[in-house]
């Protein structure tokens, strides 16, 4: 029935009782009361129209509202579904039936548990039973069955309320099919799984003395590791993603092995061979030649993945091969050459053990002498201070400073050498005075000074220069304590700047160096047999080579056996 209508018929037969029950009023009314009250009816009635027109656009407001209610539940973008306490589907929207597949006819009414697995079921019923028990349901999955028995994951958040009698709770569930999601999920995972596998390769990858990469079925680089980015002189983003062949590899001469890979990949023949050698294409030299090894990667089904390739840089093995095939026609020459560097070997393997000796014989002599001085010294001062002759004392406490000095000059040397060979020492260079420092030198050494024995300094020039004053300090200390220790007679010691070159000469009147001795003077633990019996350690002519190098200048010497030795050197000033 129209609604319009029944409302209307309601009102009429209220009205029409209303003037049955005032029937008895009319009886005595004038003319004048009839028109008045004929008055009344009409305003009455003009009322009632107008009640009645807005009671139809009030129900008309009401249906579309009922109408957009409906299109937002049953058109929404996930799926509507009211259950009862049992879990029964009291409604449900057209989203959640195209989910199931069921029409809304076929589906209330029956349990939502029909729509799942057992398992499922008993997860659904669990979650609704503490739903109604707490009043609220925590957010849960399940795996759904469509009716075209494929199944789906789905994601289920819902709320408890009264129904729209107020007599009892319903669970208002919505549900969206969450599968696209779950793979995606699972294909992130996956993917972060193979980027950390990735990782760890690479890491292993860098560790290795040779080339490794990775190419994929279309030879496109996919990892190479730290060597290899090495040799080819590019950064890694560079060379991932790029076709090996093509971009990063040539043939030698005499082979066309890459060139036949380029054109096989192209007709469908993808397996590269397991060794050739090529050119390998570097930003960082000149081609370099490789040899690889190349191991074809299969899935579980035998299908080409990609390869494995090792390669190994054997530029400088085809040189030498090279220079031994041009040495083949003159192998005497090379007999008689390695031959020669055989005797060189012995010889220099001969030098080593003779300065070993002359090490283990040095140290300990060099190390014995001050050592019995302090333990026969601390006895003394022991028993001294037993018998309290205190005035006894210094002169043993003097001898103990003084071998300790000696023990720490010989370890110095030491510890200077090994920083030299080892390369540690650098040079600052900055500008000061050479006379004021020659002159500290000069104070610090005085005390060493034998008796009449005087030291004498001149100099010409700008005696401002630009050098590593603290290594030019340790090359003078050692000439200087050198040139005292060899000789009785006065020290001459001159510095001329000339050119931005410092030139220094250092002479004395010593016992000289034996001529057949004089080529092996810069050598390390190096003493000439004529000094055996001075004490020394045989390194500081050695650490004062090393200094000279470092200041890039040149060092020389003349000496005569019994008439003493001059050393010049020259120092160049650069900035």
């Amino acid at each position: 029935m129209n609604p319009e209508k029944s409302i209307y018929n309601k009102l009429r037969k209220r009205a029409e009782a209303r003037v049955a029950r005032n029937l008895d009023l009319l009886k005595g009314f004038t003319l004048d009361n009839a028109k008045a009250l004929l008055h009344e009816l009409e305003v009455h009635q003009i009322e009632l129209e107008m009640q009645n027109e807005e009671l139809r656009e009030a129900q008309n407001r009401l249906e579309e509202v009922k109408d957009q209610y409906t299109d937002l539940f049953d058109f929404a973008p996930v799926g509507y579904l009211v259950l009862d306490k049992k879990g029964v589907i009291e409604n449900i929207n057209l989203t959640a039936c195209d989910l199931l597949g069921v029409e809304r006819t076929l589906i209330k009414g029956k349990p939502l548990s029909s729509y799942m697995e057992n398992g499922e079921s008993r997860t659904l019923f669990l979650k609704l039973q503490a739903a109604f028990k707490t009043g609220k349901l925590e957010d849960f999955e399940l795996e759904m069955r469509h009716k075209s028995n494929v199944f789906f994951k789905a994601s289920l958040q819902g709320i408890i309320t009264q129904n729209k009698e107020q007599t009892d709770y319903v669970c208002r569930i919505s549900f969206q099919d969450i599968t696209s999601l779950k793979e995606a999920e699972a294909l992130l995972f996956q993917h972060e799984a193979l980027q950390k596998e990735k990782k760890i390769i690479q890491q292993y990858l860098d560790l290795a003395p040779i080339l490794f990469l990775i190419l994929d079925s279309a030879n496109n680089v996919q990892i190479i590791n730290q060597k290899g980015r090495y040799l080819i002189g590019e950064k890694v983003q560079n060379i991932i993603g790029k076709n090996w062949f093509n971009k990063f590899i040539n043939d030698l001469d005499d082979n066309s092995v890459v060139e036949d890979i380029i054109a096989n990949h192209k007709k469908g023949t993808i397996l590269i061979p397991s060794n050739f050698e090529s050119k390998l294409e570097s930003t960082n030299s000149e081609s370099i030649i490789m040899s690889w090894s190349n191991v074809s990667l299969l899935d579980e089904k035998g299908a080409f993945l990609g390869t494995l390739m090792a390669g190994e840089d054997v530029t400088e093995r085809k040189k030498i091969e090279t220079r031994k095939e041009l040495y083949t026609q003159d192998l005497e020459d090379i007999v008689e050459l390695r031959t020669k560097k055989l005797t060189e070997a012995l010889h220099n393997e001969k030098m080593v053990n003779e300065m070993k000796s002359a090490f283990v014989s040095m140290a300990s002599h060099e190390f014995r002498t001050p050592l019995t001085s302090v333990l026969s010294s601390a006895i003394l001062l022991n028993k001294y201070n037993t018998l309290k002759q205190y005035d006894k004392q210094p002169r043993h406490i003097d001898r103990i400073k003084s071998s300790v000095k000696q023990l720490t000059d010989i370890l110095e040397d030491f510890l200077s050498m090994d920083k030299l060979e080892r390369g540690i020492i650098k040079t600052t260079k900055n500008s000061f005075d050479l006379k004021i420092l020659i002159k500290e030198i000069l104070e610090d050494l005085n005390w060493s000074l034998k008796e009449k024995q005087h030291i004498n300094y001149n100099h010409k020039g700008d005696a401002i220069v630009l050098l590593d004053i603290k290594i030019l300090r340790n090359i003078f200390l050692n000439l200087i304590t050198n040139a005292i220790k060899y000789s009785n007679t006065d020290i001459l010691i001159s510095t001329t700047v000339k050119n931005d070159v410092v030139n220094i000469v250092f002479i004395d009147k010593g016992i000289g160096i034996p001529e057949e001795e004089q080529k092996h003077l810069f050598s390390k633990f190096f003493r000439a047999k004529n000094a055996t019996n001075i004490q020394g350690t045989g390194l500081g002519l050695s650490i004062v080579k090393h200094y000279v190098d470092l200041l890039e200048g040149e060092i020389s010497f003349e000496s005569k056996l019994g008439e003493g030795s001059t050393f010049n050197i020259s120092l160049p000033q650069k900035a």
